[in-house]
């Protein structure tokens, strides 16, 4: 009989200390930090850059720039096929596509973080987190800032890929739906390491942004800039947040396990930093 008392006593004592070393939500993922999550990534989105070091400059920058030129030059022969081509039978999944690059990123990324939570799985609550972030950093610290600073007309204006008015003009550059549909496919793709995943994440980033340009709402080069300001942000934002819950994950931890054998009834106390 004493044996099982010393049994039951080891086995409450091991819930009652498991539930104090219990480790609590980083706060990078806690509800009630959001805003200050958010302002954070922002602020550190913003001043990335100016960290640079050259090699970086040469390759991000450089690199960026190319890409979206190149697309630039292309804007005005792909938009005359579009034209020319007979893709009304494509008009359904466009516009599935589109919902998926809108509204669907934000149910994805949100319902992610929310059923992490919900449901006690800190893989999916972190996914959620580090999507829902990155579109905020994303939208809101660059795309739509440029929308409004670049001024771009519509392809549906028919007034040419290359009208500006700045500040007082159109909103077609960056594409928005690009950029939330690559931003979270380099969150997927990233949550996923594995190399089927991140191709089947980015095709369907691809087909939103070809969505676009089949129904002439943006040019390539609109596509482009926000697939490009969607991957990098997702990068700046996730690298961020690993950083933060390693170091939280760093402080120390006690496990408590019980220890029964023929010969002893105990607790095992094992401490990690």
């Amino acid at each position: 009989m004493n044996r099982w008392v010393s049994l039951a006593a080891v086995l409450f004592a091991s819930a009652a200390w498991a539930q104090e070393a219990k480790v609590p939500i980083p706060q990078v993922d806690r509800p009630l930090q959001i805003p200050a999550t958010g302002l954070a990534d922002l602020k550190l989105a913003w001043s990335a850059p100016a960290a640079w070091a050259g090699a970086t400059w040469g390759q991000v920058g450089l690199g960026t720039l190319a890409l979206v030129g190149l697309s630039l030059a292309l804007d005005r022969p792909v938009d005359r096929a579009v034209r020319r081509s007979d893709l009304s039978a494509y008009d359904p999944w466009a516009r599935r596509l589109d919902t998926l690059g809108g509204t669907g990123t934000i149910v994805i990324a949100g319902g992610s973080y929310l059923g992490g939570l919900l449901a006690n799985q800190p893989k999916l609550r972190e996914f959620g987190a580090d999507a829902s972030f990155s579109m905020l950093v994303a939208e809101v610290g660059f795309t739509l800032p440029a929308k409004y600073l670049v001024g771009r007309s519509r392809p549906f204006d028919d007034a040419g890929p290359y009208r500006f008015k700045p500040l007082n003009g159109g909103q077609s550059f960056p594409s928005s739906h690009s950029t939330q549909a690559f931003t979270l496919a380099a969150v997927v793709s990233a949550y996923a390491d594995n190399s089927l995943a991140s191709a089947a994440a980015y095709t369907g980033a691809a087909l939103v942004g070809l969505a676009r340009i089949e129904e002439r709402q943006h040019y390539l080069s609109d596509v482009t800039a926000g697939a490009v300001i969607g991957v990098l942000s997702a990068k700046a934002v996730m690298l961020r947040h690993r950083k933060l819950r390693l170091g939280a994950r760093g402080q120390a931890e006690i496990t408590v396990a019980p220890v029964w054998t023929p010969q002893q009834t105990a607790l095992r106390v094992s401490v990690t930093f």
